[in-house]
């Protein structure tokens, strides 16, 4: 027991050390990403358990098709358990930048810290973003063993990172709920038949968040619609083209072409032109499908239901 009491008071004086760094090197810290990672973020994460120095625990820059995470903490040496985007003190990360590199390589959590400040998401949860945060805490403003305690789902050895269903806090019982089923249809594996009428009433996107159909091209309009709200679709990548090499546009701020014409059957969304020129709905399927995955989005993770 005392062996035990003398790693925990060990564990609190360097998170109290950490403190004071913050106190001591603010200035710099707001100004430097890579200081920040040097003087807070690494050592929490070795007192935590993880050996910086073994790339089969802690890869930095870990290589993802939507973009490059911060840190990937891995198990078995190869596959990613946990993504960490990284910003200077007082920084916020892009979330839903973030949450994109994990739906594309099925990685189940997310942490964003500036150092001091660090917020555990579920990206599986099927809710609006702000609701997929299961865990914080502040170094700067909690007790050191407050930090300790809510901490401990990032352990190296805790559930989290030993592929439980879903991470324990201290206060948790032992028992691991199963998962969520997701129901409906994946967008990646549907392939409407010619001529078959909409058989679905929504479509859910990797955030939770559900939009109404109606029409087929609905599906289309609300993929849109998704990708401005979440930031992915903005004025300085408009217009977007209905394919690599098409001439005509998808998406456009007005509803004209690139060779003049106008949009045959435009439809308005967000402030944007959307053209489904009546298409089939397997056309609305094959843009929607290549719009995600152009914004780094599964569309494996995109449901009808």
């Amino acid at each position: 027991m005392a062996i035990i009491f003398e790693l925990f008071q060990t564990l609190i004086d360097k998170i109290a050390e950490l403190q004071r760094r913050v106190d001591r090197y603010r200035d710099q810290l707001a100004k430097n990403e890579l200081l920040t990672r040097y003087v807070l973020i690494d050592p929490f994460l070795r007192l935590l358990g993880w050996d910086l120095e073994d790339p089969e625990q802690v890869r930095p820059e870990f290589s993802t098709q939507a973009g490059r995470p911060d840190y990937a903490l891995l198990h078995g040496g190869e596959r990613p358990l946990v993504f960490i985007g990284a910003k200077s003190l007082g920084k916020q990360e892009d979330l839903q930048q973030y949450i994109s590199y994990c739906v594309a390589e099925g990685v189940k959590y997310f942490i964003a810290t500036d150092g001091a400040k660090w917020e555990v998401y579920d990206t599986y949860a099927l809710k609006p973003l702000p609701e997929k945060k299961i865990a914080e805490w502040d170094i700067t403003k909690d007790e050191p063993g407050e930090v300790l305690r809510k901490a401990f789902i990032l352990f190296r050895y805790s559930p989290l990172v030993s592929e439980a269903s879903k991470p324990l806090t201290i206060q948790e019982t032992k028992v691991i709920p199963k998962p969520p089923e997701k129901r409906g249809v994946s967008l990646s594996s549907f392939t409407p038949e010619l001529g078959s009428k909409m058989k679905f009433s929504e479509i859910v996107f990797p955030d939770g968040r559900r939009y109404t159909l109606k029409r087929w091209r609905d599906i289309l309009l609300r993929t849109v619609e998704w990708l401005v709200e979440t930031k992915r679709i903005t004025s300085s990548n408009i217009p977007i083209r209905a394919g690599q090499r098409s001439k005509r546009y998808l998406v456009n701020d007005r509803s004209i072409h690139s060779n003049g014409r106008n949009f045959k059957s435009p439809e308005r969304v967000n402030g944007l032109y959307v053209e489904c020129d009546d298409f089939s709905s397997r056309s609305i399927i094959k843009h929607s499908k290549r719009l995600l995955l152009q914004f780094g989005v599964s569309t494996s993770d995109v449901f009808l239901v």
